[in-house]
């Protein structure tokens, strides 16, 4: 007798928790159903349509262009009114920007194969983008890849820097502060087996081309930095040791520019060497403005990113005659230099 006593206890308690449990999900779908109401369908012109699907396939590195990379490529989708898909891949060395991993190529097939309006593609110095291009014209799949150089080969509808032209401004500024007596060491990036080699190097071959004309000052040293978080600092300090009368660092990236700063702090040569630096983020910022480095010649990424998104709806994008866009730098100074 007590045992059915008790059955019919929990039946009647689990009746009764159901009961409530099944109240409360109704008045919780009312509730969303109203502020849907009030938010959105009240509002229709606040909805978006998206009208085109594009894919960006770029590295997961937080270098500060690559960071403003990703802002110019959501910002162009949403010039485009395009829904945008990001892919971003591991690199093989968080610090380097030169390895182009077995996952982004598996990206690259897996978007061709999704049909999507256009394909945006980051491709690291030294990469056959040929190959990606005339796959991609294979499928008619517009198709814009970003590098920081034009390679040898010819690539249509490319969106460029100009480590060239960077150089030759890093050195034009700093003949202007120091004139005929600049003694320069060039700290260039990491490199991977299918880098230019440093003679070849396009930002070098802009730093010596714009002393040439000039007829000024003199580049002691052009050096690769190490791979390693602190690549940067032993070749700024090897540098040093080498040639005691270099007085000033030019730098290809932001990374490189905080290593020669934290260099020039510790040995109490603020204010003895120049620091001509790369790019710009919180830290390259903050050194400008106590005037650690003197400028800093800035790759205009976010740029870079809107120009590829823009440049896949042009007519003639996925031709093998789609021009090129090449993207300038701009210059940073310091509060002391200005």
């Amino acid at each position: 007798m007590q045992k059915n006593r008790f059955s019919l206890f929990l039946l009647i308690t689990f009746s009764i928790a159901l009961t409530l449990t099944t109240i409360l999900n109704i008045l919780l779908i009312g509730k969303s159903r109203e502020e849907l109401g009030r938010s959105v369908l009240r509002n229709p012109a606040s909805l978006k349509t998206v009208k085109k699907h594009y894919i960006a396939i770029v590295p997961a590195i937080s270098d500060p262009f690559f960071i403003n990379l990703y802002y110019g490529i959501q910002q162009g989708a949403t010039k485009e009114m395009a829904g945008l898909e990001l892919l971003t891949y591991s690199s093989e060395v968080e610090v380097s920007q030169f390895f182009l991993s077995a996952e982004a190529y598996r990206f690259f097939d897996i978007a061709l194969r999704s049909k999507p309006d256009g394909v945006v593609m980051y491709f690291p110095p030294g990469s056959d983008i040929k190959s990606f291009s005339d796959k991609a014209q294979e499928r008619q799949v517009p198709f814009v890849p970003i590098a920081m150089d034009q390679p040898v080969q010819g690539i249509p509808a490319l969106v460029t820097s100009d480590s060239f032209i960077q150089g030759s401004e890093a050195v034009s500024v700093a003949l202007g502060l120091l004139g005929k007596d600049a003694r320069i060491g060039v700290i260039l990036p990491a490199g991977n087996p299918n880098s230019f080699i440093i003679s070849e190097e396009p930002f070098l071959n802009g730093a010596v081309f714009e002393i040439n004309q000039k007829q000024q000052g003199k580049i002691l040293a052009a050096e690769r930095e190490e791979e390693n978080i602190l690549g940067g600092e032993e070749v700024c300090t090897t540098m040093l040791q080498r040639y005691p009368e270099l007085n000033c660092f030019i730098c290809t990236n932001a990374r490189s520019t905080v290593s020669a700063a934290q260099v020039i702090i510790d040995r109490g040569l603020v204010g003895k060497i120049v620091i001509i630096g790369a790019d710009e983020d919180l830290d390259v910022a903050r050194l400008l403005e106590k005037g650690v480095v003197q400028a800093t010649i800035v790759r205009d990424a976010i740029k870079m990113g809107e120009t590829a998104i823009l440049s896949l709806s042009q007519k003639g994008i996925t031709s093998r005659f789609a021009p090129i866009s090449k993207v300038s730098t701009y210059t940073k100074y310091g509060k002391a230099t200005k």
